[in-house]
């Protein structure tokens, strides 16, 4: 377990566990010197001050969002954030990019202590800064690294002749076995992100200048798709995250991301609402401790809730379900 209370986070990572507190020390240097001393890649494209301006602003709104969540956030240097041409990537480099972070759209490195977006910003702004939300949520969120066999390694870190291997611990709400096989909980972890992102997005982003014409666009469309088939508005507005122009085809919908994942999490937490109404106030309340969990890296609050509603056990079938096999090797 994670020892509490933890100080401010200086990088990506909070914790390196399985060794000294001075060794500890000595890694999550090693973490705050990366995040620091990020720089431009061969790959990458120039920002534009557009780019660069809406990049400071999600970084300044960020802080205020995660601050209702009683998380301390740090600020990401925009040298941080790189905006990748993919002319530049052969089609094998992009499918190893896909195969490690499970999308070729964008990604938080935790190697490198960055966030690469490949998404077209003159295509879609809005896609755009949606994929960096994500990924900066999945930054500011907790993160561990453990002590492990070379076998079971992410990270292999080589001094005075010695190297240490480590794998991942803790990444959001996402535990890692200590064999480093497999990611528990981590399609819940993926859905909570999302749905930090869209609340992200409907309470700061829709009041960019920049994004107007295309979130005008996507609110007339979830209006028209509403009223065609009768069904709620809201409900609407939590799937589709976009539109797009598909040629002679139309316009078509795009949907957030872990479509799939997000309607078993809502479920649950549908649920666990419903058998606990005299513990919250909304239903918002228990989103909030699955937040908070992922941000802050306190799992005991909600393993309680599931446990005392679905009974003993429940919490590892949980993680068990939602998990995922990590893969080793990330791309240069």
């Amino acid at each position: 377990m994670e020892k509490f209370p933890l100080s401010q986070k200086e990088s990506g990572v909070n914790r390196v566990v399985g060794f000294e507190s001075d060794k500890e020390e000595e890694f999550l240097q090693y973490f705050k010197n990366k995040f620091e001393t990020n720089s431009l890649d061969s790959k990458e494209k120039d920002k534009t001050p557009e780019q660069q301006g809406l990049i400071e602003r999600m970084n300044h709104e960020m802080r205020d969002f995660l601050a209702q969540y009683g998380v301390g956030s740090i600020e990401v240097p925009t040298e941080n954030i790189h905006i990748l041409d993919k002319s530049k990537f052969t089609e094998e480099e992009l499918k190893k990019i896909q195969l490690y972070f499970g999308t070729e759209n964008g990604f938080y490195s935790a190697l490198k202590q960055g966030v690469a977006i490949i998404k077209d910003y003159d295509v879609s702004k809005l896609s755009f800064f949606q994929t960096l939300a994500h990924e900066l949520l999945h930054l500011q969120g907790f993160y561990s690294y453990q002590k492990s066999k070379q076998a079971a390694a992410d990270l292999t870190l080589e001094k005075q002749g010695d190297s240490v291997s480590m794998n991942i611990r803790r990444s959001g709400f996402s535990i890692g076995t200590t064999d480093g096989k497999r990611l528990l909980f981590h399609k819940l972890n993926e859905s909570v992100i999302t749905e930090l992102e869209i609340r992200f997005e409907k309470t700061y982003m829709v009041d960019w200048p920049e994004l107007e014409l295309e979130l005008q666009a996507r609110d007339k469309y979830i209006e028209q798709f509403a009223r065609r088939e009768s069904v709620p508005i809201e409900k609407v507005g939590q799937i589709v995250a976009g539109i797009k122009d598909d040629g002679a085809s139309g316009r078509k919908w795009v949907s957030y991301a872990y479509h799939e994942e997000r309607q078993q999490f809502n479920s649950l937490v549908d649920a666990l609402y419903e058998k606990n109404k005299g513990d919250f106030k909304s239903r918002e309340g228990v989103f909030r401790l699955f937040a908070e969990a992922t941000m802050k890296g306190r799992l005991l609050p909600v393993a309680r809730l599931i446990e005392k509603t679905f009974g003993k056990g429940s919490f590892g079938i949980i993680g068990e379900r939602s998990a995922d096999k990590p893969n080793r090797e990330e791309p240069e």
